[in-house]
């Protein structure tokens, strides 16, 4: 019989995580991840698939509304399936695993990511809304429970492993890179005619819809400035962010020293996925092909704050803490929604997060409850705002 080193949960299994996930478990390291659950919110034909294929024993389709019935009948009959919020709470609840890879998109991962904690579970973290969502709220609640939140953005990854290497006490400055998105030369006088379908091209990564819209206005960037802050205690004025079209350096640290490192690896989410899904238990080999350096050039150059408002307003947001950061994220998938809809212009993103951000967000949310209720004002004021801009 196969035997396994390390059982994950899998929640978000159908979307851009989950998909890389599966792959990286089935065939990078093959026989070395036992998958004990997954989740989808919708697509119960696609779940139904990945319960086959890793032979997994419990499934959850987290829509309330969702078609259970047709589920079961793709599913073998050893395997349980879960319905909803409160299924997926359960599932977590009474199955035993290493860790939980959380792959749901937007702030419907913070349920998710608590539900793991509170179950005795290590976290894989694909969910920056989690982080910029809760804070030190959900870092404290980790650490009451002796969890840990391992990220998984490519970024933080490799932020993680450069800190780890060279320890906390040694760095001076955080550096995350961006790509730009697809619009890093655009000049702004085009932005108000932007489509959603050349919003969604990104040059380099292969993403959803709404993290795709987030990189092409750098809000993406902006969130993760956040995530960082907190996962990491460093202040905001100790995080930069430099502009890298080639998507080959992901992070980098500034030593006290002056030494600066990175780390650099292909454009290809596999590697940070699996070096959190392994936390250090494993010896992985060749999840990712070695750069070829031959002819390969590497260029970095600073933001353009005017034409992307979004990032230097997430960088206020962490400064001011409070529930800005809550008001930033609720407003920003208001708005990216709504363009994603053609509801509103690609510039009108901008303004709806702007307009909300004007209010007073300096009360601190302390609890799940109190980021839930400032999200929830968050997003009313978002979508008074769109309907201004929109009309």
């Amino acid at each position: 019989m196969e035997s396994f080193s390390r059982s994950v949960i899998l929640l978000g299994c159908t979307g851009s995580i989950g998909k890389t996930a599966l792959h990286g478990i089935c065939r990078s390291e093959p026989g070395k991840f036992l998958v004990k659950a997954l989740s989808a919110h919708t697509d119960f034909q696609a779940l139904a698939k990945a319960a086959v294929d890793t032979r997994c024993g419990a499934v959850c389709l987290t829509d309330e509304h969702a078609d259970i019935g047709s589920l079961q009948r793709l599913l073998p009959p050893h395997v349980r399936c879960y319905h909803g919020a409160d299924g997926l709470e359960a599932m977590l609840r009474e199955l035993d695993a290493d860790i939980v890879l959380n792959g749901i998109a937007g702030a419907a991962g913070l349920f998710a990511t608590l539900a793991s904690l509170d179950s005795g579970k290590d976290v894989a973290l694909a969910n920056k809304e989690s982080v910029v969502m809760a804070g030190q709220f959900l870092l404290t609640y980790a650490q009451d429970r002796g969890r840990r939140i391992i990220p998984v953005d490519s970024e933080h990854s490799a932020l993680y492993a450069l800190i780890g290497a060279h320890g906390r006490s040694h760095v001076e400055q955080l550096i995350l890179t961006a790509s730009g998105g697809p619009f890093r030369t655009l000049p702004a006088g085009s932005f108000p005619d932007i489509t959603v379908e050349a919003a969604i091209a990104h040059p380099t990564w292969r993403m959803g819809a709404k993290i795709s819209i987030d990189s092409a206005t750098l809000a993406n960037k902006g969130l993760e400035v956040i995530e960082a802050s907190y996962l990491f205690d460093f202040s905001s004025d100790n995080i930069d962010v430099a502009i890298h079209p080639q998507s080959i350096v992901h992070s980098l640290v500034r030593l006290k020293n002056g030494a600066i490192y990175a780390q650099m690896s292909p454009s290809d989410m596999t590697l940070p996925i699996m070096e959190a899904l392994s936390d250090g238990q494993l010896a992985l080999r060749h999840v990712v092909a070695p750069l070829d350096f031959t002819n390969l050039s590497l260029t970095f150059e600073k933001p353009d704050e005017a034409r992307f408002p979004l990032l230097p307003l997430a960088f206020e947001c962490s400064r001011e803490r409070g529930s800005y950061c809550i008001a930033f994220n609720a407003a920003d998938e208001v708005a990216a929604h709504a363009f994603l809809n053609r509801a509103c212009s690609f510039t009108d993103i901008n303004r709806i997060v702007e307009q909300t951000l004007q209010h007073d967000w300096s009360e601190s949310a302390r609890d799940y409850r109190q980021v839930l209720i400032q999200d929830a004002k968050a997003r009313r004021i978002a979508e008074i705002a769109l309907n201004e801009v929109a009309t």
